[in-house]
């Protein structure tokens, strides 16, 4: 955070302030409470449940009223799903709260003890000295049906990343019996493929067996309407000279049978997810108007929208930028400047991948991106690299969304021209 915004940040606070550093836990939360001098003068723990949160509540509102400060800062890390609990409840109570970052707390924890020393209560301290310096980030939990799209978002990367990960491993699997296969099927998923890998996937196995009786194997385990016999009759032909493994093929099969079950279930819970998450988006206010880009499909704006969540929190454009971690950040030293200036990568990567493969299809079906994105590398004045290029168009594409759903209209190239 800039010396300007930690300036403005407790001045924001004012004088008169409690700052309560809560260090979160499973079933144990560590509370250090400090003035605004920095002097500490209570120290307890409650327990992560009804009783710990009213405790907790009745023991930092009677210190308050003993103190000459009246207004209480909650701080704490936005640790797994604890700080949506302790959120809560502070908004409920009406009690102000802040993030810190946790990474910060721990460089500022170790640059305060030279031992290296850790425990609850140090990260309590480093938690309320980061909130009484300003070194903070404010945010509210979201309400209504942008929280709604914000769980289906979280469970739509979830089954994602479940899915790759299983792909992975089921390519490791193939490459093991079968490292020629992928000369025949680039994508392990496929229908063809899948009624092969299913009913053999070993060379070594396959090569024992007798041509037809591969292929009316393999039809048995085929689902689809079009089977590519030519790729099946290449797969056999392949296996007589494979280098595959001799060993262990019949837990490899179990196995390699065991990740495409779990892929096809995976891809049939993310179809539902992502199902309910586009009918969430129709009900939001600002679907229609995002959707006029017709380079973003659904699935991208309800992303986009479960990222930021309420337009209304937000100033300017320039916050979603921040939020997105690609502004320009200088990396220089003295007289050394380290490579071309990069942008921060410190916001939500989910927001920022969003914006990269946006813009490329933006690249691909809008005039007006096209030519700003050739412009950028021809210009005769510093012209910039391809992904340098692709970060301007990212936040170009952002100040657009603002606009479009503050101006309440629909998209065309010329609008996206006159910005």
């Amino acid at each position: 955070m800039s010396k300007f915004s930690t300036n403005q940040t407790k001045k924001q606070d004012g004088t008169g302030t409690l700052h309560i550093g809560i260090d979160l836990a499973l079933e144990k939360n560590v509370c250090v409470i400090t003035k605004e001098n920095g002097e500490k003068i209570d120290y307890f723990s409650f327990p992560q449940d009804r009783g710990g949160y009213d405790y907790f509540l009745k023991r930092v509102k009677m210190i308050s009223q003993k103190q000459v400060e009246s207004r209480l800062i909650v701080a704490m890390e936005p640790s797994n799903y604890f700080w949506k609990l302790m959120a809560r409840e502070l908004e409920e109570n009406g009690i102000t709260y802040h993030l810190v970052n946790a990474y910060t707390v721990k460089k500022h924890r170790e640059g305060n003890q030279l031992d290296r020393s850790k425990d609850d209560r140090r990260d309590a301290v480093q938690i309320a000295e980061l909130s009484r310096n300003g070194h903070y980030t404010e945010t509210k939990l979201q309400k209504g049906i942008y929280e709604e799209i914000k769980q289906y978002a979280v469970a739509y990367h979830q089954l994602s990343r479940s899915i790759r990960r299983e792909q992975h491993i089921l390519w490791g699997l193939v490459g093991q019996v079968f490292p020629e296969y992928f000369q025949i099927f680039k994508n392990l998923n496929g229908e063809t493929s899948r009624a092969i890998l299913i009913s053999n996937a070993c060379a070594a196995e396959i090569r024992k067996m007798k041509e037809d009786d591969f292929l009316a194997e393999v039809k048995a385990a085929y689902l689809g309407k079009r089977q590519s016999v030519t790729k099946v009759q290449q797969v056999y032909q392949l296996a007589a000279t494979s280098i595959g493994i001799l060993e262990g093929l019949q837990a490899v099969q179990l196995s390699i049978q065991i990740r495409l079950s779990n892929i096809q279930r995976f891809q049939m819970q993310l179809n539902q997810v992502t199902d309910a998450m586009t009918n969430c988006l129709a009900s939001l206010p600002e679907a229609e108007y995002l959707l006029s880009v017709k380079s973003l499909g659904e699935v991208s704006i309800a992303l986009f929208l479960a990222e930021i969540g309420d337009p209304k929190r937000y100033k300017c454009a320039s916050q979603w930028v921040k939020l997105a971690g690609i502004q320009p950040t200088p990396n220089s030293s003295g007289k050394k400047q380290h490579g071309r200036t990069p942008i921060s990568r410190q916001g939500r990567p989910h927001l920022r991948t969003m914006l990269y493969f946006s813009c490329l299809r933006m690249i691909q079906y809008d005039s007006h991106f096209a030519l700003l994105y050739s412009k950028l590398q021809r210009r005769s004045k510093n012209p910039l690299t391809k992904m340098q290029a692709l970060g301007v168009l990212m936040n170009k594409l952002l100040h657009i969304l603002w606009a479009l759903i503050h101006q309440q209209t629909m998209y065309n190239p010329a609008f996206a021209q006159s910005m």
